[in-house]
């Protein structure tokens, strides 16, 4: 059959539904008859007066085979398939003749089995127990008759049958539906998540295979502006300080990459020990300077004491170097961008604020996914992978902790790193 006649047959009103795997019990099988024959024991005793009690204890029997079929399912399913709802329909028989007959009330509990059948079975169970509930309506009209079965139940029979037949198809078709496009969901779903695999293997072969080529690539450069190998021309030397720069940014993005695809596979391995906080800021606005002195921003370091937070040293410089490198970037001439540090409790927190453009609230969620750029950034062209933050995500969740964000588009922006204290 072609996928096209598949599809055609699926959307007929009228096709064949396959019905759940029978070998092992549907999920709630056993609570879900405990609570119908319980609702039907309840219903006997409202009221309680005029009970034929050799029908209520045969009633008992059957409930409790009922029970011990839900039990015994998987080795005997076909028995206890079509047995669980055509027994119960015998066990409301019981009931109602019991209680007094087609006043009783219980023909409404006819419609239990029929729900269940539309919901876990076919349309040849459903069309089977539909029958079954038939004979048990007007079995006793023709043997018993009135008064405890009047004339007027054949109407009512009728009625209920008509209407079970019609909720089983509605509720088979429906089921039948959401199953479908759950399984359709379940693929695209596999094949998004293959598609992904595939992303991150290719941005990491494609990575490894770009830092040989980069690094010979820098190397070379780095010999041609060494002035040991004679003089340049000033045009010369600009091209290649040009190219140096901006194979040393590739370069950048390449090991960006890479060290995400490593934190994917594996776990992130950190060496913590005792680090003073103070002195990774300080490194931190030391590096940055030359940068922020350009563009005319205050620099500041907060003169508390000194912290020490229990981290791995190598990666909290990263993700403070990152911060600072964010926050110069996004902040106009003459701004101020401001690190500081302190103590919360048993935590060292750190800031890094400054009085950039801020950030939009709408796009503070996905500001560290990878390759987000800001509609900022964007705008006025400011350079950069979008990798940054979400790499200092990772490192900081690796460290049990997370980076937040407070922003108002105009006032600045403030990155916030907690760490326990050493």
């Amino acid at each position: 059959m072609t996928a096209s006649t598949a599809d055609l047959v699926a959307r007929l009103p009228w096709a064949p539904t396959r019905p759940r795997a029978t070998t092992q019990p549907p999920d709630h099988a056993v609570p879900f008859t405990l609570i119908a024959v319980v609702t039907a024991y309840a219903l006997l005793f409202v009221p309680a007066a005029g009970l034929n009690w050799d029908e209520v204890s045969a009633a008992g029997l059957l409930s409790a085979a009922l029970l011990g079929l839900t039990l015994v399912w998987s080795r005997y399913p076909r028995l206890a398939t079509l047995g669980m709802p055509i027994g119960y329909i015998g066990l409301v028989v019981l009931l109602r003749e019991a209680a007094g007959g087609a006043m009783s009330g219980f023909g409404g509990l006819f419609l239990l089995p029929v729900l269940w059948l539309a919901v876990t079975a076919g349309r040849r169970e459903l069309a089977v127990i539909l029958v079954a509930m038939a004979v048990a309506q007007l079995v006793p009209l023709v043997v018993v008759g009135a008064p405890e079965y009047p004339a007027s139940g054949w109407r009512g029979a009728v009625v209920l049958t008509t209407v079970a037949a019609i909720t089983g198809l509605m509720v088979q078709r429906l089921v039948t539906d959401a199953r479908r496009r759950t399984a359709q969901l379940a693929e695209q779903n596999e094949r998004l998540l293959e598609l992904d695999r595939l992303k991150d293997e290719f941005v990491a072969t494609a990575s490894h295979e770009l830092r040989t080529p980069l690094t010979s690539l820098t190397g070379y450069l780095e010999m041609s502006l060494d002035p040991a190998e004679g003089p340049l021309t000033p045009t010369r030397e600009g091209h290649l300080k040009i190219a140096q720069r901006n194979a040393n940014r590739l370069t950048s993005v390449v090991d960006q990459l890479l060290f995400l695809a490593r934190a994917d596979s594996h776990p992130l391995e950190l060496d913590r020990q005792p680090v003073d906080v103070t002195e990774v800021l300080n490194e931190a606005a030391e590096t940055a300077r030359p940068a922020a002195c350009a563009k005319n921003i205050a620099l500041f370091i907060g003169d508390e004491p000194s912290l020490r937070a229990l981290a791995d040293r190598p990666q909290l410089v990263r993700i403070v170097d990152n911060l600072v490198t964010n926050a110069i970037k996004f902040t106009p001439n003459g701004g101020t961008v401001e690190l500081a540090a302190r103590s919360e409790g048993a935590t060292a927190v750190l800031e890094v604020k400054d009085t950039g453009a801020g950030i939009p609230a709408a796009e503070q969620p996905d500001l560290f996914k990878r390759f987000f750029r800001g509609t900022n950034a964007i705008r006025t062209a400011i350079p950069g992978s979008g990798l940054g933050l979400a790499i200092s995500q990772v490192i900081a969740e690796a460290h049990g902790g997370a980076i937040e964000v407070e922003s108002t588009p105009g006032a600045g922006s403030t990155f916030r790193l907690a760490l326990p204290l050493a």
